[in-house]
C-alpha cells in the first residue's frame, strides 16, 4: 500500500476530516502502511498536499484525492467518501517484499552463528596457550576494558595475584588485583579458590576479579560478594569470550550493507 492510500483508509476509519497527526496514528494503529523515513509526519504531510484537488505545489499528483481545509484537516473527496477505487484495497505484501524479509532473517541468523563460531575458535585458542601467556593476555585484557596501570606480577612473589593495577572511578583510583585460571572447559573454579584468592588480597586492593576459561561452581558465584569482604568480579570463559568480540580484542569485524527500498524517502 502506498501512502496515499494508507491516508484514504485511515480517513475512512476515521470517519471525519481529519488533521495530520490523526490520520498518522490511525495509519500507525491499523498497520496501514510502515513508514521508512525519519520524519514520517512531513512525509505523509507532502504526499497528501500532492493529491489535493485545492493545492497548486511543485511535483503534484495527476490523481487527486483530498481537500484541504484552512484548519488543516483533509477531506477525501466526494466520489471517495463511500468506497475507495478498486487499486485501493488492502494488499498483502509482495514476493519480493517477503523475501527481502526472509533474505534479512537468514542473513541474521547467519551472522548470529559466526559470532558464536568466533566465541568457540577465541576459547580454543586461550585454552591452548601457556599460564604465562594467559595472564599477559588478562593483563592485556583488563586495560582494554578501561584498567589502569595493568601489570603482570613477578612469578616468584605473585601470592596468588597474577595481574593489579587500578580502576578509575571519578576522581578517586580503585587498587585492583586479577587471578588468571587458564582451565580446561570441565574443570570449575570452586569456591575454595575464590575464599584464597580473598585471602591474598585482603588489606592491599579494593576490588578483586577472578577470570577463567572454564567456567564457576553455583558455590563460587554465591561468595563473590560478601557484606564486609573485599568483592570478587568472576569472568568465565563465555564472558570473556563477549566482551573480546563487543571490544574487539583479536576481532576483525566484517560490515554487510543491506539495501531496502523505500517509496516514501524518495524525496526525502
Amino acid at each position: 500500500m502506498k501512502i496515499f492510500e494508507a491516508a484514504i483508509q485511515a480517513i475512512h476509519v476515521l470517519g471525519k476530516p481529519s488533521k495530520l497527526d490523526e490520520i498518522y496514528n490511525t495509519i500507525v494503529e491499523y498497520n496501514f502502511y510502515r513508514f521508512g523515513s525519519k520524519t514520517p509526519l512531513a512525509a505523509l504531510r507532502v504526499t497528501l498536499d500532492r493529491h489535493c484537488q485545492n493545492k497548486n505545489i511543485s511535483q503534484m499528483h495527476k490523481e487527486r484525492y483530498f481537500y484541504k481545509h484552512s484548519d488543516g484537516e483533509y477531506e477525501l473527496l466526494e466520489q471517495y467518501r463511500t468506497a475507495f477505487p478498486s487499486s485501493h484495497v488492502v494488499r498483502e505484501p509482495m514476493n519480493s517484499e517477503l523475501q527481502a524479509e526472509q533474505y534479512i532473517q537468514q542473513i541474521s541468523t547467519l551472522a548470529d552463528k559466526q559470532k558464536e563460531k568466533a566465541k568457540a575458535e577465541i576459547l580454543e585458542y586461550l585454552r591452548t596457550i601457556s599460564p604465562q601467556q594467559f595472564e599477559e593476555f588478562s593483563c592485556h585484557f583488563l586495560s582494554r576494558y578501561g584498567f589502569k596501570n595493568m601489570l603482570v606480577t613477578s612469578i616468584s612473589r605473585d601470592g596468588g595475584i597474577d595481574v593489579k593495577g587500578a580502576l578509575k572511578i571519578g576522581i578517586a583510583e580503585m587498587r585492583v588485583a586479577a587471578q588468571c585460571k587458564r582451565y580446561a572447559e570441565h574443570n570449575k573454579v570452586g569456591r575454595p579458590d575464590i575464599s584464597q584468592f580473598r585471602g591474598d588480597i585482603s588489606g592491599e586492593f579494593e576490588q578483586g576479579i577472578f577470570i577463567t576459561t572454564s567456567r564457576f561452581t553455583k558455590e563460587a558465584m554465591d561468595i563473590s560478594y560478601k557484606t564486609g569482604c573485599v568483592p570478587i568480579v568472576l569472568i568465565d570463559g563465555e564472558q570473556l569470550a563477549e566482551i573480546m568480540i563487543d571490544k574487539e580484542i583479536g576481532i576483525q569485524k566484517q560490515t554487510i550493507a543491506v539495501y531496502d527500498f523505500d517509496a516514501d524517502l524518495i524525496f526525502e
